[in-house]
């Protein structure tokens, strides 16, 4: 188990109108190890399902019996509705599979540009897997740039509340807001909004960029925030989200804590993956910051 310190106030009652932007985020708290197929883990092997089939990267080819072909992607991580029922499964799923090709790719959106791995994501039905003893191409990792290798990980989901990067909140609650924290020095965007790790759900931050209007590629629909892949699990800007049981760790164990997934995505920053509200199976829409 991970545990988040609690905030060290209730901004809800300082600012009262932030209690209707409050959200549950669930923090992942990966660290290394040794997870089956049958497990929600990140950077392990992947429960072979019937349907499932290894999406590739034609964009970035390798070389295989002297001819080039598209590139597998690495298998990122798995969740099961079992342990993360907050993902919004669709109704005959209770599996999601995500791989990524680690090469940067180029994504151009209507408000943004994105340059970072490309993202698949697989709805499944778990009920239709195969015998774990048989041959599961999902569990063989190709070699690929180290900044994007994911460690197998296991992990411990923690529900922690969360609010806005002020950037969200109407022009009003956030000048409030803003003012509080000056007079009080709350610290609000590090220690009271948005938490840092990987996780599912909650608010993105925009710490690196305005807030950005993305909407779905397909539909033009709104999107909502589903996996943040951070390169780190907090950082030096406040404890706040460093875990309590982390805390009297000697040094080795401290730096895999630290950084359990051995990914770097930016500059030591976080990939953020958004899918459409009214269609999962929509694609994703990708943000790094």
């Amino acid at each position: 188990m991970r545990t988040t310190p609690a905030p060290a106030v209730d901004i809800a009652t300082i600012v009262p109108e932030l209690a209707a932007w409050r959200r549950t985020t669930v923090r992942l708290h990966p660290r290394p190890g040794r997870p089956r197929p049958a497990d929600s883990h990140i950077g392990g092997p992947l429960l072979a399902v019937a349907e499932a089939v290894r999406p590739t990267c034609a964009e970035h080819p390798m070389e295989h019996d002297g001819q080039l072909v598209p590139r597998p992607m690495e298998s990122v991580a798995q969740f099961f509705r079992r342990d993360v029922p907050e993902i919004p499964y669709p109704a005959e799923c209770d599996l999601l599979q995500v791989h990524w090709c680690p090469n940067d790719h180029c994504i151009e959106y209507p408000d943004s540009e994105y340059g970072g791995p490309a993202v698949s994501l697989a709805w499944l039905d778990s009920t239709g897997a195969a015998d774990e003893s048989a041959d599961n191409p999902f569990s063989r990792v190709e070699p690929y740039e180290e900044s994007y290798t994911v460690r197998p990980c296991r992990l411990s989901p923690e529900r922690v509340v969360e609010f806005p990067y002020a950037e969200e909140l109407p022009g009003e609650l956030m000048t409030r807001l803003v003012a509080a924290d000056r007079e009080r020095g709350l610290r609000y965007q590090y220690a009271l909004s948005v938490a840092r790790g990987w996780k599912i759900g909650g608010w993105a931050s925009w710490h690196a960029t305005d807030k950005r209007n993305l909407t779905c590629p397909d539909c033009d629909g709104a999107v909502e925030l589903l996996l943040k892949a951070d390169s780190s699990e907090w950082d030096g800007a406040s404890d706040r989200w460093w875990p309590l049981e982390d805390r009297d760790l000697d040094r080795d164990a401290l730096d895999r804590a630290y950084e359990p997934t051995g990914a770097e995505v930016g500059r030591a920053g976080e990939l953020r993956v958004f899918v459409c509200r009214d269609d999962v199976r929509h694609q994703p829409v990708l943000d790094i910051q």
